[in-house]
């Protein structure tokens, strides 16, 4: 249904890529994808993960496969509206259990994962929202909760791989943290991500779309 490779960025320099792909699968969705960081990058890795949605966009399950250099395997699921992780590295296993209610969202190891976050939301300019988030990330790929906010910032015309497309701004931010620890990001009609910056402003870019493909439809690929 969709794919794409990012370009990751450090001070201007190159230093890594992401590779994805979006694709229907039985009742659901499964997002597959792989990125590798490398010098200037200040932590090089490469990470690989496999996400299942529901038909509404709901991540329903998590695998990550992440080198440091020594290989972490975590594996995060859903179940009667309970989240439950199991990460195991150099031999040892550690477990979380927690709630995750209807309005809670997920953030890992990808920009992708905004595309869910908008497609339950209606923004007009100007416009915020503000929801718990699981964030799943380093340096054991376990889960910590936080507050995260979108705000729509900015509209206009944005050059793609695929061409120029009608493009949203929005600025990303944790109200519990600092400016620095936010976002801000580009996104296409449908809600994947053209490129991220560092921060609340677009002066230091992060990863930038460099190959796209996507199914012709509009809009976002449950919005029927």
């Amino acid at each position: 249904m969709a794919s794409g490779r990012y370009l990751v960025l450090h001070a201007e320099r190159e230093c890594g890529e992401e590779r994805w792909e979006l694709r229907a699968a039985g009742e659901g969705f499964v997002l597959t994808g792989e990125q590798e960081l490398f010098a200037p990058h200040p932590r090089p890795l490469r990470q690989e993960w496999r996400a299942t949605l529901s038909r509404r966009g709901r991540l329903t399950g998590l695998e990550v496969r992440w080198s440091r250099p020594r290989v972490l395997r975590a594996r995060h699921a859903v179940e009667g509206g309970r989240w439950h992780a199991r990460i195991e590295y150099g031999g040892q296993v550690r477990e979380q259990d927690g709630e995750f209610s209807d309005a809670c969202e997920v953030e890992y190891g990808t920009r992708v994962a905004s595309l869910f976050v908008l497609a339950r939301r209606e923004f007009r300019l100007g416009t915020e929202h503000e929801f718990p988030v699981l964030r799943i990330g380093p340096a054991w790929q376990t889960v910590t909760t936080e507050q995260m906010r979108y705000r729509l910032a900015e509209e206009g015309v944005r050059e793609t791989p695929i061409g120029p497309v009608q493009g949203r701004r929005f600025v990303v931010s944790l109200p519990a943290s600092t400016a620095a620890e936010g976002w801000t990001i580009w996104t296409d009609d449908a809600g994947f991500v053209l490129e991220s910056y560092e921060g609340p402003d677009t002066s230091r870019s992060w990863m930038r779309l460099v190959e796209y493909g996507r199914s012709p439809q509009e809009g976002a690929p449950w919005a029927s």
